[in-house]
């Protein structure tokens, strides 16, 4: 049977669970499905009626080909973006409402169809590290093969060449790779890949702090001291973005209305439904799919589980709280990795259930 080659309970951390926090965590996931489902995974993805169009392209697509254009042609980035931002009405302010300058620079050099080309080959090898990570980790073919499988069909961004201006789908691609390289004794790695994340997006920052974290944990100084340099030059490379964006940029500008959008379960489930495969089916299939992902990630008992739900929780966190509705693309930084989990949501399930149905266990006695 298939559920034979998947993950076993005795790989589960909610195996021997008390009965009362089954209970908890069995209504936590009822009251997910239930908040997803009534929300119908809605989210405001409209563009502005007066928003530019270029070469078929609008809003954030229009807004790249736009920037694109004007440094293929040999102006500075910071200018072009500055006069783009203006003509598209986006905002300049605060400072981190500009993307930062790698990806442009970079499809500049190298051109459209190579730069689509080299984020295929990301896309390509976190796939497959994926799917070796995980029939090396649970001896089990099954579970590598579909884990690859979850991985490809949320890149899908990546066969489509307009999608490749997107910062957040290529440091997505560069997530997913990082979290199948993590690997604590050997993080050099999964600190390279994620050290060209950052230079693409900021927002990959909760990553590399949480594996820094984990380096401390461990008290490996070596691995700390590597995650601090990253931490440091990023750091160094936000404040020359800072202040290459405050000189192009004067206090007539637009500013940005803010990120906390206190949206909650229901946006950040609507978000990964807009920016993963799940945006071609009906909205309970995210409504149902992304809380089983993460109890996946929960459930597995490893420190790779521990490492990418901590990530998805935090993302999670941060989605819920900050984002406005028209932030959805946030989502493409993890889609990617995060249906992974449901490759373990089946023995966290089984887990729990026997854990409700068995006769009570005390707290102190149990093995959680």
């Amino acid at each position: 049977m298939i559920a034979d080659r998947l993950p076993a309970a005795r790989a589960n951390r909610f195996t021997g669970l008390p009965r009362s926090f089954a209970a908890i965590l069995l209504l936590l996931l009822a009251a997910s499905l239930l908040t997803g489902l009534v929300s119908g995974g809605q989210v405001a993805t409209a563009v502005d009626a007066s928003a530019r169009v270029q070469d078929g392209l609008v809003g954030d697509h229009a807004l790249y080909a736009d920037v694109l254009h004007r440094v293929k042609g040999g102006e500075p980035y910071y200018a072009a973006v500055a006069a783009e931002h203006r003509a598209h009405h986006y905002p300049l302010r605060p400072f981190f409402a500009v993307r930062l300058p790698t990806l442009m620079h970079l499809v500049a050099a190298i051109g459209l169809p190579a730069t689509q080309l080299l984020g295929l080959l990301v896309g390509l090898a976190a796939i497959c590290a994926w799917r070796v990570r995980l029939r090396s980790e649970l001896d089990s073919r099954l579970a590598g093969d579909l884990a690859a499988l979850l991985v490809a069909v949320n890149l899908w961004q990546l066969v489509e060449r307009d999608w490749i201006l997107i910062h957040e789908v290529v440091a997505g691609a560069l997530i997913a790779l990082a979290l199948a390289f993590h690997r604590p004794r050997r993080p050099w790695a999964a600190m390279i890949v994620l050290s060209a994340a950052l230079s693409i997006r900021e927002t990959v920052l909760p990553v590399a702090m949480l594996f820094g974290l984990f380096a401390l944990f461990d008290r490996d100084w070596r691995a700390a001291a590597g995650w601090l340099a990253v931490g440091l030059m990023f750091v160094a490379g936000l404040g020359m973005h800072l202040s290459a964006v405050a000189a192009a940029t004067t206090a007539a500008d637009a500013a940005s209305p803010g990120w906390m959008g206190m949206g909650g379960w229901a946006t950040y489930v609507a978000f990964l439904r807009e920016t993963s495969i799940l945006r071609f089916a009906p909205a309970w299939a995210a409504a149902t799919l992304v809380p089983l992902a993460l109890l996946g990630w929960a459930g597995w008992k490893s420190r790779l589980g521990l490492a990418v739900f901590g990530v998805h929780s935090t993302y999670a966190l941060l989605l819920m709280v900050a984002a406005r509705p028209d932030n959805f693309y946030w989502g493409m930084l993890i889609a990617p990795s995060l249906f992974i989990g449901l490759v373990f949501a089946p023995a966290a399930l089984t887990a729990l259930f026997r854990s409700l149905l068995r006769p009570g266990v005390s707290v102190s006695s149990a093995a959680v």
